[in-house]
């Protein structure tokens, strides 16, 4: 997984290292929301974006 995130974008991997534990404790959506500044829908957004993303990477190897 670390290895998939590092072909992300800076904000991207943040996000994704925020909600889901990795180098620091998982935070919700909302969390991560009131943390950047922005909504929770906008988070949740991102992260469906990034998570296709991600899967785009390990269909393409």
């Amino acid at each position: 997984m670390l290895k998939a995130i590092e072909h992300l974008e800076i904000r991207e991997q943040e996000i994704m290292k925020m909600r889901y534990g990795i180098e620091q404790q998982e935070l919700t959506q909302k969390d991560i929301a009131e943390k950047l500044g922005i909504s929770q829908s906008y988070i949740s957004r991102l992260e469906k974006r990034i998570i296709s993303k991600l899967k785009q990477q390990f269909q393409d190897r």
